[in-house]
């Protein structure tokens, strides 16, 4: 395949656009890696907030059929043996839960990725005076501190005598999130609420319906700043929710909820950083918070993907236009940074992300 390559782009410069497809189009199909598949239950210590966990990893046996679309995945399969193999941690949006990402899950796994995608809301929400402190406390505090728990989960499997021991390389972590999922995987990425600039922020947007699921938080400033384990919200940003291996972060259509970090706090992610969305995405503001957030994370290696169409629910769902593309670029971006994978870079330059229903610009080089 390699020599293939190597032929097609030497070729006259008519033919070069079908060489540079045919390297991008390898991440479309199945990897060469069949799909195991394992449910967890990570327990807490007070026992009232287990998060359901499914793991999606490299098996052992055949190679996925190419022509057959997105590989099956078979329970409790035998581990493939030659790995270990990078973590990828999945996070829904609201309500949602980790089994609604199969598909992104099963592909990632067949190019070499272990792939983590748990429920996060599950179980009570935190204590609170209000359901409004409990809601801020649940969106901006126990969600990226529950990424956390999952990856020490993944820590403890691949342990001698654990039960994937030694498949999960956590030296260097992935994080992939939806909507407000994306928010979530943003803050695990070192992201940092800051809510002096929220709350000037929300008061110059009081008659912006946009800014409706930011300034939710406005008025529970003292309980996100007592979880956080500090006295005053207001002096500095809260300290970051984040293990400091994680080392790549996309998030697809990231919610309203991104504002709560102001300009400081998203600049504070200085990882190699991939945001999608859809052009015709109606639940959330594209240019209010995919770009805006592109933009303002401090990272020097970005990319932006806007697909023309397949709304909201295109990262999560196989039938929708170009979750194929999207899912291929993800996954080209994470075997790029978690593994150095030559052919993931070459995948993420912008003629070889040339196609019709594509915008795509990067400072990755």
């Amino acid at each position: 395949m390699g020599r293939l390559r190597l032929l097609l782009t030497g070729l006259v410069l008519w033919f070069a656009a079908f060489a540079v497809n045919a390297i991008a189009a390898d991440f479309n199909k199945p990897g060469p890696f069949a799909v195991g598949l394992q449910k967890f239950t990570i327990p807490d210590t007070s026992g009232k907030h287990p998060i359901p966990t499914m793991v999606w990893y490299p098996a052992a046996g055949p190679v996925p059929d190419l022509t057959a679309g997105s590989p099956t995945a078979i329970m409790d399969a035998p581990a493939a043996t030659t790995g270990p193999y990078p973590l990828v941690v999945v996070i829904h949006g609201i309500s949602g839960q980790g089994t609604m990402f199969g598909a992104v899950g099963r592909h990632l796994a067949s190019h070499g990725l272990v792939v983590a995608a748990a429920d996060y809301d599950t179980g009570p929400l935190p204590d609170g005076d209000t359901w409004g402190d409990q809601n801020a406390v649940g969106q901006l505090y126990d969600r990226p501190a529950s990424v956390v728990r999952v990856i020490g989960y993944a820590d403890m499997l691949s342990a001698p005598g654990g039960k994937l021991a030694g498949v999960i390389d956590t030296s260097r972590i992935g994080v992939w999130g939806l909507s407000t999922g994306g928010t979530t995987a943003i803050q695990a990425a070192g992201a940092q609420v800051d809510l002096k600039a929220l709350d000037a922020w929300c008061a110059d947007k009081k008659e912006d319906a946009n800014a409706s699921e930011t300034c939710q938080f406005v008025g529970h400033e003292q309980a996100l700043a007592t979880r956080h384990g500090v006295a005053d919200p207001f002096v500095a940003p809260m300290p970051p929710i984040w293990d400091k291996r994680v080392a790549a972060l996309v998030a697809a259509a990231p919610g309203g909820e991104l504002h709560a970090f102001g300009d400081r706090g998203i600049a504070a992610v200085k990882l190699p950083t991939l945001i999608m969305f859809a052009s015709d995405d109606h639940v959330v503001s594209p240019k209010f918070n995919a770009l805006w957030a592109y933009d303002g994370i401090g990272s020097p290696d970005k990319a932006l993907a806007v697909f023309d169409r397949g709304g909201h629910t295109l990262f999560m769902t196989s039938s929708a236009p170009h979750f194929d593309e999207a899912t291929a670029l993800a996954t080209a971006f994470f075997l790029d940074i978690l593994k150095g994978d030559a052919e993931g870079r070459a995948a993420l330059m912008p003629d070889a992300l040339s196609f019709p229903g594509l915008n795509y610009r990067t400072t990755v080089h």
